[in-house]
């Protein structure tokens, strides 16, 4: 009986340790995740992390690592932060900037969407395994802490309502600008010379 305790302990105490990483720690020294997160394979291609984006890796020499991803019509910009909880343990941070032509409204829903697939990005070169465009969905992303960005389809509708509520009050005050200075006019401007003498030929 105490011997099945004891297995049962032993069980229970591995799979809590098992399950108390979060999903944005690895057991990598922060050295060993930077170097790495540098050396990372990024494909331009409709299947890759930032798609066609020409990307370029800089790093701050051990702390930060820079995804810069350019091209005609957009440039997106993620940063790695990484910390060292333990001497094998560390934490990624993932934070993205910029965007693209055309968005509005749906800034937030692309931001997300780059974000989501930087992180499988991450995940895939720290566990040494090949990038998976059907995780970059948003599977591996799911359980990371949010950024703060509201890339939802209702946060989405609700910035493009008050754009177009903005746009419509905007054309109002300039048809209301135009319209009392139309009526600053005189109404006999043009005959400001009637009676005068004609001047002689």
């Amino acid at each position: 009986m105490k011997r099945s305790g004891l297995i049962l302990g032993v069980a229970l105490a591995s799979l809590l340790a098992g399950c108390a990483a979060e999903p944005d720690e690895y057991p990598l020294s922060r050295k060993q995740a930077y170097d790495k997160l540098l050396s990372a394979r990024i494909a331009s291609s409709g299947d890759g992390p930032f798609f066609r984006l020409r990307t370029t890796i800089t790093g701050n020499g051990g702390s930060e690592v820079t995804y810069d991803a350019l091209g005609d019509m957009a440039h997106r910009v993620c940063h790695m932060h990484l910390t060292e909880l333990e001497p094998e343990l560390t934490k990624v941070k993932v934070t993205c900037e910029g965007g693209g032509a055309g968005e509005g409204a749906a800034a937030g829903m692309a931001h997300n969407m780059i974000r989501n697939r930087v992180i499988e990005l991450v995940d895939a070169t720290l566990k040494d395994r090949p990038f998976n465009p059907e995780l970059a969905g948003g599977s591996t992303a799911y359980r990371w802490p949010s950024d703060g960005v509201d890339g939802s389809f209702a946060g989405a509708a609700g910035k493009a309502l008050k754009q177009d509520a903005e746009m419509h009050r905007d054309i109002a005050e300039a048809e209301q600008a135009a319209s009392e200075a139309q009526a600053e006019v005189p109404s006999d401007y043009g005959d400001s010379a009637a009676g005068s003498e004609p001047s002689p030929e």
